[in-house]
């Protein structure tokens, strides 16, 4: 049998990471981004924070919670 699909998670329009700019949808086999070697940022404030001061990252961005998330 075929690996069942992977479950959809959301995340937010804004996160940025140099593999989702090489790799698009793909970014999770670049080996970098397996190494934990990727830095996100966010599109809006071109930072390592996002609009409401907190981190970014894959996880945090993926929170529908937090107040600045605009699902992809």
């Amino acid at each position: 049998m075929s690996d069942p699909a992977p479950t959809y998670r959301p995340r937010c329009m804004y996160l940025c990471c140099k593999s989702m700019v090489v790799y698009g949808e793909n970014f999770e086999s670049d080996p970098d981004y397996q190494a934990g070697m990727t830095d996100f940022w966010c599109m809006q404030t071109s930072r390592g924070q996002g609009p409401d001061g907190d981190s970014v990252s894959l996880e945090l961005c993926s929170d529908p919670e937090r107040e600045c998330f605009k699902e992809y």
